[in-house]
């Protein structure tokens, strides 16, 4: 399951609700609390560090654990730290790192499309011109080669 979300401060909401809405009574609501809060962790992450847009999988396993990828467009990966008792920011990967079996980081993830008339135009600069067809599929937007971060955690039931 897979979905878009916006690189402002809905995004993490919008994780939360996305991830409530998918698992519903697939997995025991306290896998569910655990994937949600961190979920939202790693989105609030993306779109304050990285200020791309966001990309978040979560897939049930046969197991039953849950794993969650958030793709952003920053190639910084996150460091684990451990943040002083008045600070007011700084404890997400921590609650990564307590509330899951495992977590990492891979490059890979998202970066921002561009329209479709800037590719059609950079022909001569490199770039690809998409057919009309198959720009109007793509929304007039073409992708462009992934270059940030993927930043993924798993949760057992």
């Amino acid at each position: 399951m897979r979905v878009r979300l916006p690189k402002d401060t809905r995004a993490p909401l919008l994780a939360r609700a996305f991830v409530r809405r998918e698992l519903g009574v697939l997995c025991p609501p306290e896998t569910r609390d655990h994937v949600e809060l961190l979920a939202s962790e790693l989105v609030t992450n993306a779109v304050v560090h990285a200020g791309s847009l966001v990309t978040m999988d979560v897939e049930l396993e046969a197991d039953g654990s849950v794993l969650v990828e958030v793709a952003d467009g920053s190639p910084d990966h996150p460091v684990l730290r451990d943040a002083d008792l008045l600070e007011e920011s700084g404890r997400g990967l921590e609650l990564v790192d307590k509330l899951s079996v495992e977590w990492g980081v891979r490059d890979g993830g998202l970066r921002e499309p561009e329209p479709a008339a800037a590719a059609a135009g950079a022909g001569a600069a490199g770039g690809t011109a998409l057919p009309g067809p198959l720009a109007a599929v793509l929304g007039g937007r073409v992708p462009r080669q992934a270059t940030g971060k993927v930043v993924w955690f798993r949760v057992s039931s």
